[in-house]
């Protein structure tokens, strides 16, 4: 008894000397707003702030239980969403004003939007083929009215690839250069081991090509689902999940058209959703699953949802500040998917929630009963958003 007394005491006295993982200071906490359904699984939303302070938000189907051919001759573009009070509430809109043409539908890749400087608003989607592992060449379409009616949907590259790409991804350069940062199927299925490379377009998304080099590691998963930020020097970061237990980065200082071999950060993770976002006073800010995987090569687990800040170019990052750890006890929930607005008060996070097996499996992910989309917002302070004491100037 005494043993265990003094097991008990050193326990304590260890865990009160560990740092206190600090939390988001919310304006408004995370909150499930659209339920998922058995047609309809929320997953990879975008958002856009109007001039007027209103924000769009669209979110494409994600894998229901249902025969995706069935659900594509029904809604082959998603519902889209406007919010009137910075993120709080969200009135759906009716389906997106957009002429398709196109095989397959809108699927679980996600949503991107840019406005670009002529006013138009530039959306990208990812879109799920039959017979192409989950993907299938994203399509873009453009509005000049925000968001009323849209341009019909067009295949950026017409090719036989299977790629994907995710939410919030595509930007636009101080050059002018759009970049959509894409992964490319290497292995022969979905999720076995991808390549980054990046869609570009130099005449504000008439036309484009892919990039002359690729970012890849010869390991499980490779460098899956990738994002962009330009830094302050012209380059631009590319960060993407692996299955190496962190996301790892990689550099391009020709626009995105050559990548340096990927190198691992300290940002842990499993094969999990990441997204990458520059903030107003240059740092960048990631939000992610920070968390040991299971195992090697591992997708899980997926919560909790956490944010790191970097002052110095991604080269070191702040520790993880917590947005949503539902699940993290029982490992029975997947908060995953985030996509970033900011505000005048702050940032809209919204994020999709799912059931997640804790042996770590994808099974029973898709029950409608569980999770949803899910929003919070943050408040822009130096609290909030530390400096990086570790950084490099």
């Amino acid at each position: 008894m005494k043993t265990l007394f003094n097991f008990v005491a050193l326990l304590l006295a260890f865990l009160n000397e560990l740092p206190a993982v600090e939390r988001a200071q919310f304006i408004v906490p995370p909150q499930v707003f659209i339920q998922h359904t058995p047609e309809r699984s929320f997953i990879g939303a975008g958002m856009l702030m109007l001039e007027n302070s209103d924000i769009l938000m669209v979110a494409p189907w994600g894998r229901p239980p249902t025969n995706f051919e069935q659900i594509a001759a029904k809604f082959p573009v998603p519902m889209l969403y406007r919010s009137t009070d910075g993120g709080r509430t969200w009135n759906e809109q009716g389906r997106m004003q957009m002429e398709w043409n196109l095989a397959g539908l809108i699927s679980d890749g996600g949503t991107s939007f840019l406005r670009l400087p002529d006013g138009r608003i530039a959306v990208v989607f990812n879109r799920h083929v039959k017979g192409r592992h989950g993907g299938g060449a994203p399509v873009i379409a453009f509005s000049a009215d925000n968001g009323q009616t849209w341009t019909a949907a067009k295949v950026l590259i017409e090719n036989d690839d299977a790629f994907y790409v995710m939410n919030d991804r595509l930007i636009q350069l101080r050059s002018g250069r759009l970049v959509l940062p894409v992964s490319r199927k290497v292995g022969k299925t979905e999720g076995d081991r991808d390549e980054g490379l990046s869609m570009l377009s130099d005449d504000a998304g008439v036309t484009w090509r892919l990039s002359r080099g690729t970012a890849g590691i010869d390991a499980p998963r490779g460098m899956q689902e990738p994002c962009v930020a330009e830094l302050r020097d012209g380059r631009v970061l590319m960060m993407g999940r692996t299955g190496l237990g962190s996301h790892h980065v990689a550099l391009s200082a020709d626009g995105g058209e050559t990548w340096s071999k990927p190198e691992v950060t300290a940002l842990e993770s499993a094969c999990s959703s990441l997204t990458l976002k520059t903030l107003p006073d240059g740092r960048l800010i990631v939000f992610y699953n920070h968390a040991t995987p299971i195992k090697a090569g591992a997708f899980f687990p997926r919560t909790p949802l956490c944010y790191a800040v970097s002052d110095d170019s991604g080269r070191t990052w702040s520790p993880p500040i917590i947005v949503d750890d539902e699940g993290v006890a029982n490992k029975d929930r997947q908060n995953i998917y985030p996509s970033i607005c900011f505000t005048k008060e702050g940032l809209v996070v919204m994020w999709s929630t799912h059931g997640a097996d804790p042996q770590g499996s994808f099974k029973g992910q898709y029950d409608p009963n569980i999770g949803g989309g899910k929003r919070a917002i943050i408040g822009l302070t130096t609290t909030a958003l530390p400096k990086n004491p570790n950084a490099q100037k």
